[in-house]
């Protein structure tokens, strides 16, 4: 675990080499490793590339073990200070609290540039559109948006990250509850989740709220199995309300009724319907096919009963870390690193049959 621990620590330096220009950060005290990743594309790749394989390797040699929480609770700390790598969602989570808090302005009505003498339009991404998640989110996300009253960015950075990691240890929670309820002898499936180097980067070091809605997802379904139906879908409607997405498991949920099961709809596996209908919604934007969306499906696939379909989404979930190289190496998002970025995803399911 130690060895676990010191490539995550290297990773979460690597961030920095993805720090905005525009944005000054702990007084830019990792600037050295900035320039690495603007001006050494070809040397900062092939270290991500070194990192991410160095990472997954250990990944799997830790799935024979067990561990204590504290670990997790390292990882966490470990990340805070992290720059979000490749993605700009988190600086637009803390911007849309801002508006509703400091300017008292519906981040679902008027846009970022509304507000063009803000600084953080100066490095802000998607400025020009509304936000694009459910008003649940935007609720939740004034808690730590309250630091905003502090007028301090670095502690709203922060506050904001640590809410975020706070449900990631949530769907760890529901989880581990949830394999030890459906597979007691199969542990490994909980720290296939807890340990897998996708979530942690797009969680941890991102900072993508996709754990919020799955912890509310997953809570959903343990009142399902319990028979606490109008539970169940109330946490789907919450889980609904982050992002939507899990809205099309509502149909699914009701194969085994209502009242009542058959003794063939009690032998629906769920979890692997569920998994599959979220990869697919996916799909719904080809053009929009971000890495950190595949957490949705991994979410429950690692509940799934077949072997051979935990097997693929976890080799997905290497293409998903493995698909950034291409913008690292090019610096944009351009042809042809769209291309180059799903041939890997595609390419990744080679490693299902090792798995």
């Amino acid at each position: 675990m130690i060895k676990f621990i010191f490539v995550w620590l290297l990773l979460c330096l690597f961030s920095f080499t993805q720090q905005d220009l525009n944005l000054t950060l702990y007084n830019n005290i990792f600037s050295w490793v900035q320039y690495l990743g603007f001006y050494q594309r070809s040397l900062a790749t092939g270290l991500f590339l070194i990192l991410v394989f160095s990472f997954f390797w250990l990944y799997f040699k830790l799935l024979k073990h067990s561990f204590s929480w504290r670990w997790l609770i390292l990882l966490v700390l470990i990340s805070l200070p992290a720059y979000p790598l490749f993605s700009y969602d988190i600086f637009n989570y803390l911007f849309n609290a801002k508006m509703v808090l400091i300017y008292h302005a519906n981040p679902h009505l008027q846009t970022a540039i509304n507000f063009a003498f803000d600084p953080m339009l100066r490095f802000m991404h998607n400025v020009h559109t509304p936000a694009p998640y459910a008003y649940g989110w935007t609720g939740l996300s004034l808690l730590p948006g309250l630091t905003w009253l502090t007028e301090n960015f670095t502690l709203s950075f922060w506050a904001m990250k640590l809410f975020i990691a706070a449900f990631w240890l949530g769907q760890l929670w529901i989880l581990q509850k949830l394999v030890r309820r459906l597979f007691p002898q199969e542990p490994w499936r909980f720290w296939l989740f807890a340990l897998n180097p996708l979530v942690l980067i797009e969680t941890l070091i991102n900072g993508h709220n996709d754990v919020v809605m799955m912890f509310l997802a997953l809570l959903s379904y343990w009142f399902f199995i319990n028979s606490k139906k109008f539970r169940s879908l109330l946490f789907l409607l919450l889980s609904a309300s982050i992002k939507y997405v899990t809205i099309v498991l509502l149909p699914l949920f009701s194969l085994r009724g209502l009242r009542g099961v058959s003794s063939q709809a009690e032998k629906i596996d769920l979890p692997t319907l569920f998994s599959v209908a979220l990869l697919l919604v996916m799909f719904i934007r080809p053009g929009q096919l971000h890495s950190w969306y595949l957490i949705w499906a991994f979410s429950f696939a690692v509940l799934a009963k077949p072997k051979w379909l935990i097997s693929i989404f976890t080799a997905l979930t290497i293409g998903a870390v493995l698909r950034y190289a291409p913008y690292l190496y090019f610096g944009h998002w351009d042809p042809p690193v769209y291309l180059l970025r799903n041939l890997i995803w595609l390419g990744s399911l080679v490693f299902a049959k090792i798995i």
